[in-house]
């Protein structure tokens, strides 16, 4: 039976990188973002246009499912945004976008996706990207650190309160991807050695790992409420340095 996953976010590199992967598994997706549908987009899969940061946009989104009598069987949330900035750097619009776009899209498309998986009898499977800065500090990261460690914080208590609807809640925590997104910070070689040396293994993480693990945590049928590093080693252990 053909499985469906609805994947925010769908216009990033992660985004395109998942849904190639999800089709090869046999998914169809269901795919949202806020830029408009792609020439190129397959016409079997659904695009739908919205901004899921507030209550509202998330709302439209799932009532237009239920118009077309579509009950997606999982969520991969990668809509959200990064901001490298210190406390004395970050406005209070930076601050509350920050959380806007990581956090509360989140809640806001969990609560959805809940709702619509506990009306057709339970199941299922989300999962969301976070961070290696929700839980290891690293400088400069304040606003995202706050959103991604409250995004972890809710994945685990969602993840307790529905076990009992056999709805899996998990997370994939990233290092630093090597992707558009991080241009501004992969500007030269310069600066991606020295991004690498961060890395016990001394590499980026590429988007087809961490898509690789979205797609395994969706479909691993006795894990949730795990936060599964993606990270080269960043979170746990410490490059060796020689001379």
């Amino acid at each position: 039976m053909e499985r469906s996953l609805l994947v925010t976010g769908a216009s990033g590199s992660l985004a395109t990188e998942l849904i190639r992967q999800a089709r090869d598994d046999n998914w169809r997706v269901i795919a949202v973002s806020r830029k408009l549908r792609p020439e190129d987009w397959d016409k079997e899969d659904l695009w739908l246009q919205a901004d899921v940061s507030t209550a509202a946009g998330a709302e439209a989104v799932f009532a237009e499912l239920a118009r077309q009598d579509l009950v997606p069987d999982a969520l991969a949330h990668l809509a959200g945004s990064f901001l490298l900035a210190g406390l004395a750097q970050t406005s209070e619009a930076a601050y509350r976008q920050c959380l806007a776009a990581n956090l509360d899209s989140a809640f806001f498309l969990l609560r959805n996706f809940v709702n619509i998986r506990r009306k057709a009898g339970g199941g299922g499977a989300a999962v969301f990207v976070s961070s290696v800065v929700a839980d290891i500090g690293v400088a400069f990261h304040e606003a995202v650190a706050a959103a991604k460690g409250g995004l972890e914080s809710l994945v685990l208590a969602a993840a307790a309160t529905h076990a009992r609807d056999q709805i899996r809640i998990n997370a994939v925590r990233s290092g630093l991807m090597d992707s558009p997104a991080a241009a501004h910070i992969l500007r030269n070689e310069r600066a991606r050695d020295l991004a690498r040396q961060q890395y016990p293994l001394a590499s980026l993480i590429s988007p087809e790992e961490v898509a690789q693990a979205i797609l395994y945590l969706l479909s691993a049928e006795q894990i949730t409420g795990q936060i599964l590093a993606v990270d080269g080693g960043f979170g746990a252990i410490r490059p060796l340095v020689t001379q």
